[in-house]
């Protein structure tokens, strides 16, 4: 009894499923797919994120102007809303290591309830501005606050170098679908409610940023839900001893032990004397970037 060819119909059947599977590998799908739990809860808070930012920014100054403040007073307003945003997002950023990155995103999410909450009820040009720069308000739509870099170190923390590109792709990618389908739904919205409903544009605003606090709720859940497998694991610098022999184990160790750091120096994160260089020329590309798209604002 003869036996059957391996050369039959199996390799072109494995073949033609093979082709979707390249398609899906291309466009990333797969690296996403295969990526764990926390990665697609950091993209899915991604999307959440920018689609708060997207809903909030188009209202923004016409909330302003609608409660009375002047051109000059929303230009401060916008000034100060960035320096503050810079400023804590700068500390946070810094100690995120130290104190806990899932800790950390959960503060700047309880921030963002807290903004919106604020910007809902009060109608104080004031009161908004201390909760422009001490919580968490885009004033352009584009991202703020210490969401990002965290959350960039994480991924690539959890994901192997040769799927890094594909998860940032789609990490990108559905920050930038937030922020459409917020800034187009908040134009359904306000249209609904003032067109539709006979409401004034100041309750539409406030319901705007309501919405915008409920988004700061559900990015605190799944901020909440990340594992402890996002923490960074601080590496003890501690001598070992080699095991052998007592003949031949030196009575005196020759390396040198590194100091360990007090204070607040201890939180700081580790920078290796290599990295310092590239870290200065991103900073300053990121600069200049962000220069160029502050001359341009939406």
């Amino acid at each position: 009894m003869e036996e059957p060819e391996s050369g039959g119909s199996a390799p072109a059947h494995l073949a033609r499923k093979s082709l979707p599977l390249k398609i899906l590998e291309e466009l990333g799908l797969v690296s996403l797919y295969r990526s764990s739990s926390d990665v697609k809860l950091l993209c899915l808070q991604r999307f959440v994120r920018l689609f708060a930012y997207g809903i909030s920014t188009l209202v923004l100054v016409a909330y302003l102007e609608a409660l009375g403040a002047t051109k000059t007073d929303i230009g401060l307003f916008m000034t100060l809303t960035l320096v503050g945003d810079v400023c804590i997002s700068f500390l946070l950023t810094l100690f995120a290591d130290a104190l806990g990155r899932k800790a950390i995103l959960a503060l700047g999410s309880i921030l963002m309830v807290a903004s919106g909450v604020v910007f809902a009820a009060s109608g104080n040009y004031w009161v908004l501005l201390v909760a422009a720069i001490v919580g968490v308000i885009s004033p352009s739509g584009n991202e703020i606050g210490p969401f990002k870099a965290i959350e960039e170190s994480i991924i690539a923390h959890l994901t192997e170098p040769q799927n890094r590109g594909d998860i940032y792709a789609w990490y990108g990618l559905l920050g930038f679908a937030g922020s459409a389908v917020g800034m187009a739904g908040c134009g359904w919205v306000v249209h609904h409610l003032t067109q539709v409903r006979q409401w004034d544009v100041i309750p539409s605003y406030r319901a705007i940023y309501l919405g915008y606090a409920a988004m700061g709720v559900l990015k605190l859940t799944l901020s909440l839900l990340l594992s402890r497998s996002v923490e960074l694991e601080r590496k003890q610098r501690r001598a070992t001893q080699t095991p052998g022999n007592g003949e031949t184990t030196p009575l005196l160790d020759s390396r040198v032990e590194e100091a360990p750091k007090k204070g607040l120096r201890s939180l700081l994160p580790d920078i290796s004397k290599d990295s310092v260089a590239v870290v200065i020329n991103l900073c300053l590309l990121f600069a200049v970037d962000s220069f160029a798209s502050g001359l341009t604002p939406m």
